[in-house]
């Protein structure tokens, strides 16, 4: 199978995954306090994180090959994580009013998302025998 097949259907399942886990998320949050608050993509940038992680120490040790590394990592993870996303919730905080919120925002993201990338190549290194 060619490495684009593999990109293309691992980024088709990471959107739908997306969009799937944000609007449970989303959807349990719709009143209250959290509800204006963008939890399901920091929750998702998190997890993404976490994944790249673990996708990326299971290549490194040889558990994993290149073409499903790419296919997890460029395909899946690359349409689950929302970067851009992130980036227009935050100036719709700010834009709202809400800057303890945004900021709040923000630092959950970078830190708890660069966490989950050390988590994840922590376990990772933990999984198969390879180099």
């Amino acid at each position: 199978m060619p490495v684009w097949v593999g990109i293309a259907v691992g980024g088709a399942l990471g959107a739908l995954a997306r969009y799937g886990l944000n609007l449970l998320i989303q959807g349990r949050l719709s009143a209250g306090t959290w509800a204006a608050f963008p939890l399901g993509t920091l929750l998702i940038n998190v997890l993404g994180s976490f994944l790249l992680g673990l996708i990326t120490a299971l290549s490194l040790r040889g558990v994993i090959g290149p073409q499903f590394r790419l296919a997890l990592g460029t395909g899946f993870v690359g349409a689950f994580t929302t970067f851009s996303t992130f980036e227009l919730e935050t100036n719709e905080l700010l834009h709202g009013g809400r800057g303890t919120w945004a900021s709040l925002y923000i630092g959950g993201n970078l830190l708890a998302g660069y966490a989950a990338v050390l988590l994840g190549r922590w376990v990772g290194g933990h999984f198969g025998g390879g180099a």
